[in-house]
């Protein structure tokens, strides 16, 4: 009996997914939701570690990324909470056509100086040292930006957010330009916003993606800003979102396909008991 219950499930997992393909699961890379516990990509291969005590714990939608760091390490102690995704071929997106999308809650004094919620470089900033950047720089900006060679091509975005409530960021780069949205808008910036860039981007091969962490502020190795909240619903695409799917993000649309892997893992789990 279980197992044709099972059988039905993925049955319907299958329509699910192939019924949504030309939706937001469309050119999907990975997807880090934490609903089962782990920071492992729920679509494709680029699994997470948990990092110095993060875990998974309430989130946005299900569980989310925990991030307990009341109080910024010292500079040179790597012991703030994060997560590590190693780099592979699918996160290094040197033609400048991909989009990233989650949702954030900072507690009150956690949005510190370039602590970044999604970072992919050797330094947050100071040179052209980062694929991508979505950062806190205080408890209401943000900074946003990729690089190629011999240019930084940051942005900051003021005044776009709140400590202690759910913010959706977006960040799609379309091979000509690289536009951040919070909460389904885009944001003034005094370096544009649209921000032009120029290919191809430089992607740190060497480099993970992290979530928690901006590395080497003020261009000294050591000097890392860590969040003090939680993340969730983290994506990646190989694509350029659309303002209308940033929309459909910021209102909790789910993506398809993750969304019904999900639910089939946590059914499945529960037959089992």
């Amino acid at each position: 009996m279980k197992l044709i219950t099972f059988m039905l499930m993925a049955v319907a997992v299958c329509f699910l997914t192939v019924s949504g393909m030309a939706g937001l699961d469309d050119q999907l890379v990975s997807a880090w939701t934490f609903d089962d516990g782990t920071a492992n990509d729920h679509f494709g291969s680029n699994d997470g570690a948990f990092k110095n005590g993060a875990k998974a714990g309430a989130g946005k939608k299900g569980q989310g990324l925990v991030l307990a760091n009341p109080k910024n390490p010292a500079a040179g102690k790597n012991t703030g909470q994060y997560v590590e995704v190693p780099s592979s071929k699918s996160l290094e997106q040197s033609d400048g056509v991909f989009s990233i999308s989650l949702w954030f809650n900072a507690k009150t004094g956690g949005g510190r100086n370039h602590a970044g919620l999604f970072f992919k470089g050797e330094k947050i900033g100071w040179g052209p040292l980062f694929m991508v950047r979505a950062a806190t720089t205080s408890a209401v900006n943000m900074t946003f930006g990729s690089c190629w060679k011999g240019a930084e091509g940051w942005f900051a975005c003021d005044n776009s957010y709140k400590e202690g409530e759910w913010t959706h960021v977006a960040y799609v780069v379309d091979g000509k330009t690289a536009t951040a949205y919070v909460n389904n808008k885009v944001p003034a910036s005094g370096q544009k916003n649209p921000r032009p860039i120029e290919l191809p981007l430089l992607t740190f091969p060497k480099s993970p993606v992290v979530f928690g962490v901006g590395r080497a502020v003020g261009g000294t190795v050591g000097n890392d800003f860590w969040i003090d909240g939680t993340i969730d619903e983290i994506y990646l695409w190989n694509r350029a979102l659309s303002k209308a799917e940033v929309g459909d993000l910021s209102k909790g649309q789910a993506v398809t396909a993750v969304d019904a892997r999900d639910r089939l893992t946590t059914k499945w789990g529960k037959i089992k008991q």
